[in-house]
């Protein structure tokens, strides 16, 4: 779950969005004008407008962006991971380092989804999807880890084990960001180890 401000930017396109992902990040979207971003992107007006008709259409390539490179640093965290109970708290455990690199800034779609209400809003509905996948991912992985022994998680009722630890995940980012500590996420990992029986 990196900076979405760091990448690559040799195109007009890539060096608009690099700028455009380090304002939405650092200082929200409601505060980042276009004007600004196209000042700091060294680009023509006429040269951000092809590449983005409007505000909502860069805020919308931002987020998908995030996305891409949110699961790339997932799936790599699980490809470090050992065993089932691993890779489970492997996914919280892994929002550490991230909250560091980020200076607490937090994530990327909850703060989107603070600053733009309306829960049609396409803006929201790339958050929905990415906590959608990732709840997906949770339940792969619960699913590995009774699997793996099943006499031994037979008191473990999936879909609750699930949304527990969901809900253990998202509000760990809060906390950390409010408290600007990574001990929200410490907390979360050894409460889901509890919850299994560890």
């Amino acid at each position: 779950m990196n900076n979405p401000a760091k990448q690559s930017a040799d195109s007009p396109r890539e060096r608009i969005l690099a700028v455009a992902s380090d304002l939405f990040y650092r200082q929200g979207y409601r505060a980042t004008g276009i004007n600004e971003v196209i000042e700091k992107s060294g680009v023509a007006k006429a040269t951000f407008y092809h590449h983005f008709p409007s505000k909502d259409d860069l805020a919308r390539a931002y987020l998908e962006l995030s996305f891409d490179k949110e699961m790339l640093y997932l799936q790599d965290a699980l490809a470090r991971a050992d065993g089932p109970l691993e890779r489970l708290c492997a996914v919280l455990e892994s929002l550490g380092p991230w909250l560091v690199e980020t200076d607490f800034r937090g994530c990327v779609f909850i703060n989107m989804a603070s600053e733009v209400p309306d829960p049609q809003s396409p803006l929201r509905q790339v958050g929905i999807r990415m906590y959608s996948t990732v709840r997906a991912r949770v339940e792969q992985l619960s699913r590995e880890l009774i699997d793996s022994d099943p006499e031994k998680y037979a008191h473990l009722d999936l879909q609750t084990l699930v949304e527990d630890y969901m809900l253990r995940f998202v509000g760990a980012i809060a906390l950390a960001e409010i408290y600007h500590d990574i001990w929200p996420f410490e907390q979360a990992a050894q409460t889901v180890r509890r919850l299994v029986g560890e």
